[in-house]
């Protein structure tokens, strides 16, 4: 497949090159073109569907996908592990919470005489 993009892109550049003043010619040469493009879009589709079915028949494949380093030849794994808990249980100094304070216990202030 890379041969014939090749192909087309080496016959666009000779064709830059030179005037063309020959309609017909023009016209084959569109066409031509156009032909090559649908070929490449149909293997390029083709070569994806032969890996999608291969995928789906050997599963264990996805992974090494794109697990795949080439460039250098140490292994090693890395894992995430977090210096504090995902989820305090400690409340922070600036927290809005009343704890186990029922409403009845907090006193009144100036402003709770205007609301009511």
């Amino acid at each position: 497949m890379e041969d014939l993009k090749q192909q087309y892109l080496d016959e666009l550049k000779r064709l830059s090159n030179l005037e063309y003043h020959d309609e017909v010619k023009i016209v084959e040469l569109i066409e031509s073109f156009n032909g090559m493009r649908i070929e490449i879009q149909k293997k390029e589709k083709l070569l994806q569907e032969e890996q999608w079915a291969y995928l789906n028949t050997h599963p264990s494949k996805r992974l090494h996908s794109f697990c795949f380093d080439d460039d250098d030849d140490e292994d090693y794994t890395s894992a995430i592990t977090p210096d504090e808990p995902v989820l305090s249980t400690e409340e922070p100094d600036n927290s809005l919470s009343m704890g186990d304070e029922h409403l009845d216990t907090i006193p009144t202030t100036e402003s709770d005489e205007f609301i009511k």
